[in-house]
């Protein structure tokens, strides 16, 4: 029934339009990921004849004004989660159109891809550290970053490509333990925080999964601690991370 509901909003889409039917015709001739997108979420034709959304911008301060607007603190946290994908799936399938069509070139693609994702980790980061403050609250001069590794870092992503991470911490010594209802000690903080985040990415919503993530170009590569110490980090880049990791490093950026 839902896959019938979704052919008949396609087939009136298509019926009602000559622009829209044109630009499917092109998908369905040379873009057969894009063409199941279509068919899957056919409202993602008309934001593809939209001139404010196909000339909207591709690089990442345009994705985070549209992130902010779009995901702004939503009721649930399910429902950002809705969001995100809807978010991805939309821009991810507007730079596929925009590369089709000679708008921008293939090389341009990328930076656009990456630059999305950048956008929706950041995103996703911020509303699971304030869902995870409210029961565990904050470590005492506690902070941490992502380094987006692989073709995320250096902006040659595709559109399938999934998301290298590492996530990098550091807090007092002397203060460990976070403040909130259920305190815990910052490696375990920062620990579950990453499985949050992680989970926040990877999981599969009623509308999809948003990305595949792989931390194991971390220290402890697929086997230590989700989460590594700033400490840590530059103890093993210094003495015993080999030549291929220090080549990875180069491509990683925050």
């Amino acid at each position: 029934e839902f896959r019938r509901v979704l052919f008949r909003s396609l087939f009136s889409i298509l019926k009602s339009n000559d622009a829209v039917r044109d630009l499917f015709g092109d998908i369905l001739g040379g873009a057969p990921r894009l063409a199941q997108v279509v068919t899957q979420r056919p409202h993602v034709l008309d934001a593809a004849i939209d001139p404010a959304s196909l000339c909207s911008g591709s690089d990442e301060t345009s994705y985070d004004a549209r992130a902010s607007r779009m995901l702004r603190d939503p009721d649930r946290f399910e429902e950002f989660l809705d969001a995100a994908r809807d978010m991805a799936l939309e821009e991810s399938f507007l730079v596929g159109v925009r590369t089709l069509s000679g708008m921008i070139a293939p090389e341009a693609a990328g930076p656009a891809y990456a630059g999305l994702a950048a956008s929706l980790v950041r995103a996703t980061l911020a509303q699971v550290v304030d869902v995870f403050e409210r029961d565990y609250g904050r470590v005492p001069s506690g902070r941490c970053a992502i380094l987006g590794m692989g073709k995320l870092g250096s902006r040659e992503m595709t559109a399938t490509s999934d998301l290298d991470l590492v996530l990098i911490y550091d807090f007092d010594e002397q203060h460990p333990d976070s403040d909130g209802a259920k305190p815990l000690h910052a490696v375990q903080y920062y620990t579950r925080l990453t499985q949050r985040l992680v989970s926040a990415l990877t999981v599969a919503t009623r509308r999809g999964r948003l990305y595949d993530v792989d931390l194991r170009l971390r220290p402890s590569g697929g086997k230590g601690p989700l989460a590594t110490q700033f400490g840590s980090f530059i103890d093993y880049q210094s003495s015993e991370a080999e030549t291929w990791e220090h080549m990875a490093l180069t491509r990683a950026r925050p």
